[in-house]
């Protein structure tokens, strides 16, 4: 670790003050741009899945059938990741007969499915069918993949979000005076 240490001592003081602090709010900026490149690779993974989500066995999946009303295309970059994607309105009847107007996004479904019937599934986590998902049949495989997917998610912005703060602070005061600190507080802790 002290070599470490030494070694970037050594090439922040080559480079001087100004361009050693420079280099690390460089280095801070990439990391930004880790975090939203991340995030857009993540949520267009998680996007080429068309299913509920549901991962367990409670709540069911229910069967459903879906009429597509009007669909609308966003992209080349949104929440759905990047490329485009369809986001179309739909009136959803479900397996104990109620019907429901809501958007899927995803491409889930597209104007091609206009004019017929499209096989749906419905998952509701909340009794009186208050929060629900709706999405084409897709194996549970799919969606334990897709949760995995968010938690690699979370753990990478969050390392990058760290990563990020530490650049920032040796931007801020320096590459050696941020070891001298974090040395004097590692003696005072032993």
């Amino acid at each position: 670790m002290a070599q470490i240490q030494r070694e970037q001592i050594a090439a922040y003081e080559r480079r001087g003050p100004f361009w050693g602090r420079v280099t690390q709010f460089a280095t801070a900026g990439a990391l930004i741009a880790g975090i939203v490149v991340s995030l857009l690779v993540f949520s267009t993974l998680a996007s080429l899945y068309p299913g509920t989500g549901a991962v367990k066995s409670t709540p069911a999946e229910q069967p459903a059938e879906a009429d597509v009303r009007e669909c609308r295309r966003v992209g080349p970059v949104s929440g759905d990741g990047l490329g485009y994607w369809w986001h179309c309105a739909v009136t959803v009847r479900t397996w104990d007969g109620r019907e429901v107007d809501t958007v899927v996004g995803h491409s889930v479904v597209t104007p091609k499915d206009r004019g017929r019937s499209v096989e749906f599934r419905e998952v509701c986590d909340e009794e009186g069918n208050s929060d629900c998902r709706y999405g084409r049949p897709a194996p549970r495989i799919w969606a334990l993949a897709v949760a995995i997917l968010g938690l690699l998610r979370v753990a990478t912005v969050l390392l990058l979000i760290i990563g990020t703060g530490f650049a920032l602070v040796r931007g801020v005061v320096g590459v050696p005076a941020y070891y001298a600190w974090n040395n004097r507080r590692g003696k005072r802790t032993t």
